[in-house]
């Protein structure tokens, strides 16, 4: 089996891409072909989930991002301490009909 070589890629990323957005909270659905990854702010008055952005990704690469994810929350909690997510309610979440 031949070895995957690692690819140089450069980024190009404007200004305002490069500000990011704050996520209060995220939803992940899926199809056999996709993962939809929904990033949402929650307003206070009235309780609103805005929605701030939508990443559509194959299942290769949600698997990846997974594992990067959960890579990066243990080298967090390795140098700051545990997350404690159970100190936050999580809502339930849902579009207009």
């Amino acid at each position: 089996m031949e070895e995957k070589k690692p690819m140089d890629i450069q980024v190009q990323a404007d200004e305002t891409s490069l500000q990011g957005k704050y996520s209060t909270m995220a939803q992940v659905t899926h199809t056999a072909e996709e993962f939809w990854l929904d990033f949402f702010v929650i307003l206070p008055n009235p309780a609103i989930a805005r929605l701030l952005a939508r990443v559509i990704v194959s299942p290769e690469h949600a698997k990846r991002l997974g594992k990067a994810i959960l890579d990066n929350v243990s080298k967090y909690e390795a140098k700051f301490g545990t997350i404690d997510d159970a100190r936050t309610q999580i809502p339930n979440l849902g579009f207009p009909q």
